[in-house]
């Protein structure tokens, strides 16, 4: 196949799946209330205790080791670049992948961060990842970085005839029950959170040393001290986006610092 013609079918491709969301989206858009309820949830969700009940430390680490090895070399050693959408192109490219952006700016488009397509859906011969660029850049990094996950974890789940892996703004919660979301997530984690960043936010030895009442404010304090860390470090000023958005990616937010925390103390990562 011409490299002309296999863009045409590719971006086809892209635009029936972008087209499929929009019509589930639009058939049941999220009330705004669910996701301050989806927030306090996931402030008050055990991520240790979720995280053990999914992947195991062998499964963390063998997961970790597929990405260092397929695609970050220095996965938790250091911050996972963001990059361009060029960048973002090329390091598809390099672990196999087809690469497409699109811009789902429709109002429930915009719960879409993207999605990854493997190649044993049967739609595909070569893996497929997709971003929604009408996110902030920050957004659309820890989705490429999510995606990449898929891809580089697709043999440890995989299973025929695979469905489309779409990744929302909404939803976390679900993936702590779902080991292929997770693992997915769990390196976006240690992308945005390097190992000896995550010790100096969470320091789990001070934790242990306070009282149960004291223990959770301090937890507490940390997360939030965190997300806001991360915020700044990549440029996303939450005030300054509508309600619906700032909501979201907060929820991204406490999620993917939770799941940091869980890392760090349950598996020492």
């Amino acid at each position: 196949m011409g490299l002309k013609k296999r863009t045409s079918r590719i971006a086809g491709l892209t635009a029936e799946i972008v087209k499929s969301a929009e019509s589930a989206s639009n058939q049941r858009v999220p009330a705004l209330t669910t996701t301050p309820d989806e927030i306090t949830r996931l402030w008050s969700r055990d991520y240790g205790r979720a995280l053990r009940g999914s992947l195991s430390r062998a499964e963390v680490r063998e997961i970790v080791s597929e990405a260092k090895r397929k695609a970050w070399p220095h996965l938790n050693n250091e911050a996972v670049r963001m990059g361009s959408m060029r960048e973002f192109a090329e390091r598809a490219s390099s672990v196999g992948a087809d690469f497409r952006i699109t811009k789902m700016t429709w109002p429930s488009g915009l719960s879409v961060l993207g999605f990854y397509l493997g190649s044993d859906s049967g739609l595909e011969k070569r893996p497929l990842i997709c971003l929604n660029g009408a996110h902030h850049p920050m957004a659309v990094g820890t989705a490429f970085i999510h995606e990449v996950g898929h891809h580089v974890t697709a043999k440890l789940f995989s299973t025929r005839n695979e469905s489309v892996q779409l990744s929302r703004q909404t939803g976390y919660e679900a993936h702590l029950s779902d080991p292929r979301e997770l693992a997915a997530d769990v390196l976006v984690s240690l992308g945005a959170y390097p190992r000896n960043m995550a010790a100096k936010l969470f320091d789990a030895a001070l934790a242990r040393e306070i009282a149960t009442s004291a223990d959770e404010r301090a937890e507490s304090h940390a997360t939030a001290s965190a997300m806001r860390g991360l915020a700044r470090r990549y440029g996303l000023d939450l005030e300054r986006l509508r309600l619906e958005q700032r909501l979201q990616y907060q929820a991204g937010l406490v999620h993917f610092t939770k799941l940091r925390q869980a890392l760090l103390d349950e598996y020492g990562l």
